[in-house]
Parts: C-alpha cells; structure tokens; sequence
C-alpha cells in the first residue's frame, strides 16, 4: 500500500485477494494456509504493485493475476 503501488492499482489487487481468501487485513485462513497483511512498502517500486507469498516476491501485479497466483498455492 505504499505509494507507488497505490497507484499503480495496489488497493484492487488487495480488494480482490480479500474476496478471494475471504480475508481481511491481519487475517488467517481458518485452515492457516493464508494470512493477509497489507503493508507499505517492500522497497521494489519498480514492481510495484508488489505482493509476496512465503520468499516470493511477484511484481506488476494486476487483478486478473490474483487467481493465477493463488492456484499455485492451492493445489
């Protein structure tokens, strides 16, 4: 939520993850698969928007990636 990822569309991309996960910031998954947390920055502007699951670090990060990403993690 920092700056350069607001604007780039951070707060949509968080939106849908909240819908998705059926989370809200600072939450956990009753199965604690996922927690999610916004923060303000991770220090890759040139990402931005920037998220990460576990060390992994996904840059330029748009609405319509959110399914994607979490089908990695899901199975």
């Amino acid at each position: 939520m920092g700056t350069a990822c607001y604007v780039k569309g951070a707060g949509d991309v968080f939106d849908k993850l909240c819908k998705k996960l059926g989370l809200q910031s600072g939450q956990c998954t009753p199965d604690g698969r996922f927690s999610l947390d916004a923060c303000r920055c991770i220090g890759a502007c040139g990402l931005a928007p920037v998220l990460t699951v576990n060390d992994e670090v996904y840059g330029k990060v748009t609405v319509d990636d959110i399914d994607t990403i979490l089908a990695k993690y899901t199975g």
